[in-house]
């Protein structure tokens, strides 16, 4: 084989690959630009959308009483 055709060759194996990376790329460029352009952090999904802030996710109870809770 000269040293062309192992080029093509090399660029025939290549291109697959060279292919996927670049739409991984560009998925994960969309995913930043719609983090960056949301209204708020629940449209970017930095945050949960349920619930509040306040609320507790584990009660500590002992027996009849809840410990630390309000």
């Amino acid at each position: 084989m000269t040293p062309y055709q192992l080029f093509l060759l090399g660029i025939l194996i290549a291109w697959p690959f060279a292919a996927m990376g670049l739409l991984f790329l560009m998925n994960r460029f969309e995913h930043y630009l719609e983090r960056s352009t949301a209204g708020s952090p629940e449209e970017a999904g930095l945050e949960p959308v349920e619930g509040t802030p306040a609320e507790r996710e584990v009660k500590v109870v002992f027996g009849d009483e809840v410990v630390g809770g309000s």
